[in-house]
């Protein structure tokens, strides 16, 4: 997986806690408050700025607004 898709996954991942807890918070987009969201590769530890963040959050909202539970996640082929 690529950076970009691990923090798709991630986003779409506290979308769904937020909707099951109440005690967790999911991206606020109309007062613009984002999750932290940092990689860790072998080039070291970079932080997405709050607009890139925003941008992860703001497509997962709308992309929710026509698929409400998500996107499926695909089953791999258990190993022999």
């Amino acid at each position: 997986m690529t950076a970009q898709d691990v923090a798709l996954v991630l986003m779409h991942a506290l979308y769904d806690a937020a909707d099951d807890d109440s005690a967790t918070g999911g991206p606020d987009t109309p007062r613009k408050i984002y999750p932290v969201v940092a990689t860790v590769t072998a080039d070291g530890y970079h932080r997405l700025t709050d607009e890139e963040a925003g941008d992860y959050a703001e497509a997962v909202v709308a992309e929710r607004m026509q698929q409400p539970d998500g996107p499926e996640a695909p089953l791999r082929p258990a190993a022999p």
